[in-house]
């Protein structure tokens, strides 16, 4: 679809002798400042994000709760009525009641109906946990067929009531941030926030792999030898790794060519792009396979994109020299940084799951396909949030060799494949409660024409490839990445709708 085109002037002279005179009106123009409830909102969210991954994911109880609290925290903060006046408006004060704006958001109605259907499997168990303290087993319980059923576990144990503290934390800082961010510079610098916060991710687990002595933070014993930076396991690192690098790379971009438009000497473009580089080599050596993959995927997507901007954008907006420099200095850090770090062995193992010389991929194949006889049987009520590591042996057992690799017996806590298990813990409702939420935003990005956005475009990617590659692996069981990317969700398309607006103005 063809859109508005803006041209300053007809030939770069004629645009350069513009130059001076927007330049004077945009010195004398005063930036409004940023309401401090707004403020104070956006220090909330962003406190609460940057603590989810480095609470080791926030796969620990007290981290949930933690989590709860600081989103109930931010939730109650953005409700607060706002006085605002003529430094925050330029124009008329008055009185900003945000609750209004809270009900008419789509997403609100649809979390609060996900948070009553997990609520209903847990008052409904239809198994209750068992254990002798060696073994445990479920015993079936007599519950109401007509509602979807749950399990009766200990908290420390997962199910339906951990679940909706998970839950309910997203819930709350999604709502936070529709309703408390009114200006694009708030989304902005929790964009920001996100990166740097992702930069200091990837820097810790670079020096953790240098001078790392076995355990996390140089003194936690990990329950999983697979950690990586502040992560137990290192597909989540790997995988949160992407949704952070999708955002520096679309900052950088945005930035870039943001410069380009105003003709500014300097901008925080070539400081992003060394972000998104240490991020990508940090998710090379974390030796997540499938995070690598979405990486390189990620990354090809936009270095085309770039290829195709430069063609098709005017002559005045290209500067083939700066960007051929900037992409050899940074190829030149990347190449550098990946032979100190002995990247090859990141590549072989790679390479040993692509060509399957493991049997780790064909082994999630045979989970995927007992999780789909599963699902063939619990699709309509589901078997409970947080319930699929106690009723999947039940069809574990139906395929021996998911029982028994190498001689010892496997305890498979989640089907490697979120796109199955979800649907299995939440049934037919809570599916079609998440499909209409994706559709919800979809509609609102395509109104906004996300893609004519680099930072909307970028991140959209992002947040599509970590869903996607939820089919090989479980991502979103993780605290961490799954509020990071409800949360960019919503900021993404705030994002773009205020993009539009500043187009029209």
């Amino acid at each position: 679809m063809l859109r508005r085109t803006v041209h300053a002037a007809d030939s770069p002279n004629e645009f350069t002798k513009l130059q001076k005179p927007l330049d004077h009106f945009r010195a004398k123009t005063k930036r409004l400042r940023v309401h401090p409830a707004e403020r104070t909102a956006l220090w909330l969210v962003c406190l609460h994000l940057v603590f989810l991954p480095w609470a080791i994911g926030t796969m620990r109880p007290w981290g949930q709760i933690t989590s709860l609290c600081l989103a109930g925290l931010g939730f109650v903060c953005s409700l607060l009525p706002r006085n605002y006046t003529e430094e925050h408006t330029g124009a008329a004060s008055f009185r900003l009641h945000t609750f209004p704006k809270l009900l008419k958001f789509p997403i609100f109605w649809l979390g609060l109906a996900l948070l009553g259907l997990v609520t209903i499997q847990g008052l409904n168990p239809a198994w209750i946990y068992a254990t002798d303290g060696t073994l445990f087993w479920m015993a079936k319980l007599p519950c109401n067929e007509w509602l979807p059923p749950g399990v009766d576990v200990p908290f420390a144990k997962w199910g339906p009531w951990r679940m909706l503290v998970i839950y309910t934390s997203a819930w709350l800082t999604v709502c936070s941030v529709w309703i408390a961010f009114t200006r694009r510079r708030t989304v902005q610098l929790l964009f920001m926030t996100l990166a740097f916060n992702g930069l200091l991710l990837a820097l810790f687990g670079i020096a953790q792999r240098m001078v790392g002595n076995g355990k996390m933070f140089w003194f936690f014993d990990s329950p999983n030898p697979s950690y990586f930076s502040s992560f137990i396991y290192r597909n989540h690192a790997g995988a949160y790794l992407d949704l952070v690098l999708a955002v520096s790379c679309g900052l950088a971009s945005w930035y870039y060519l943001r410069g380009l438009r105003r003709m500014e000497k300097s901008n925080p473009s070539g400081v992003l792009a060394f972000f998104a580089t240490c991020i990508a080599v940090s998710v090379l050596i974390s030796y997540a396979r499938g995070a690598t993959l979405v990486m390189l995927l990620f990354l090809l997507l936009c270095i085309g994109a770039f290829i195709v901007h430069q063609i098709i954008s005017p002559s005045q907006d290209r500067r083939p020299v700066i960007a051929g420099v900037l992409i050899v200095i940074f190829g030149f850090f990347l190449k550098t940084g990946l032979e100190a770090l002995k990247s090859h062995e990141a590549w072989d193992r790679l390479k040993t799951g692509v060509m399957r010389e493991d049997l780790s991929l064909e082994m999630r194949e045979r989970a995927t396909k007992a999780s789909l006889e599963m699902l063939g049987e619990n699709w309509k009520t589901g078997v409970g949030a947080g319930s699929f590591r106690f009723i999947f042996p039940i069809y574990q057992h139906r395929h021996p060799d998911l029982v028994e690799y190498r001689g010892q017996r496997q305890y498979w806590e989640h089907a490697h494949n979120d796109i199955v298990q979800i649907p299995i813990e939440l049934g037919l409702t809570g599916v079609l409660l998440l499909l209409a939420g994706g559709a919800w935003y979809a509609f609102a990005l395509v109104r906004s024409y996300f893609w004519e956005n680099p930072l909307s475009g970028a991140v959209v990617l992002g947040l599509a490839l970590v869903a996607a590659y939820g089919w090989w692996d479980f991502p979103f069981q993780c605290p961490a990445i799954l509020i990071t990317w409800c949360t960019l969700c919503v900021a993404i398309t705030m994002w773009s709708h205020f993009e539009e607006q500043n187009l029209k103005s």
